[in-house]
């Protein structure tokens, strides 16, 4: 079965950095990684604007204490958002999904309470 495309981008980003990120091949189907490459370049072209919503919207949290599970879906979260190819709440549902798995429910409460302010300004 292959993954989706959202897990690959987190795993790579968790992994390495954002500069240096290639999508895998063989592991995505090719839409898959069509979506994949286009939320990495995505999030490379806006990161200075993501990480400005990011510290707007996490109250009393400075960007440098967040958790890096919390930090990355954020990152890839808004950037989907950004790009508006699918519906805000599954963006937001698929990113809260991730972070529960990798974090906690209140790492995912928080990036879900980040990400729904940010789909309201977007």
């Amino acid at each position: 079965m292959k993954k989706d495309f959202r897990i690959v981008c987190f795993e790579e980003i968790f992994n390495k950095e954002l500069d240096s990120i290639s999508i895998p091949v063989g592991v995505l189907s090719d839409n898959q990684t069509l979506r994949a490459e286009q939320l990495i370049l995505n999030t490379q072209e806006n990161i200075e604007r993501i990480i400005n919503s990011i510290n707007t919207y996490s109250d009393n949290w400075s960007y440098e204490r967040i958790g890096k599970v919390e930090l990355i879906t954020l990152q890839l979260g808004i950037s989907e958002l950004i790009m508006k190819l699918t519906p805000n709440k599954v963006i937001i549902s698929e990113w809260v999904k991730i972070a529960d798995i990798h974090s906690s429910s209140k790492g995912a409460k928080f990036v879900n309470g980040i990400l729904d302010k940010v789909s309201n300004e977007i």
